[in-house]
């Protein structure tokens, strides 16, 4: 099973697996042009936000209860996660 989350603005997009190991990551020049603080808070940002939508995919996908969840590290900043949450579509969740 691969499951990935990804997150971007305009300049930046992140692609993580589950847990927030780094799977993808493009940077345009714009993004560069703000400079190392900017550009950090931003990749910063979307790693984490990308994480979250990994997480819970990969908690739907293995119908994970949120013990097993914490165990495998798939917990995740709750607003994150809420945030993921309302993004996943209806065809991916257990019925």
């Amino acid at each position: 099973m691969t499951t990935t989350g990804s997150a971007h603005t305009h300049d930046v997009e992140v692609t993580v697996f589950p847990g927030g190991a780094l799977a993808g990551l493009r940077i345009d020049a714009p993004a560069l042009r703000r400079g190392g603080p900017a550009l950090a808070e931003t990749l910063l940002g979307l790693v984490r936000r990308a994480t979250a939508e990994a997480d819970q995919r990969a908690r739907h996908a293995l119908a994970l209860d949120p013990t097993a969840a914490n165990a495998l590290g798939l917990t995740g900043d709750t607003d994150l996660t809420e945030a993921a949450e309302a993004t996943t579509p209806d065809s991916w969740r257990l019925r």
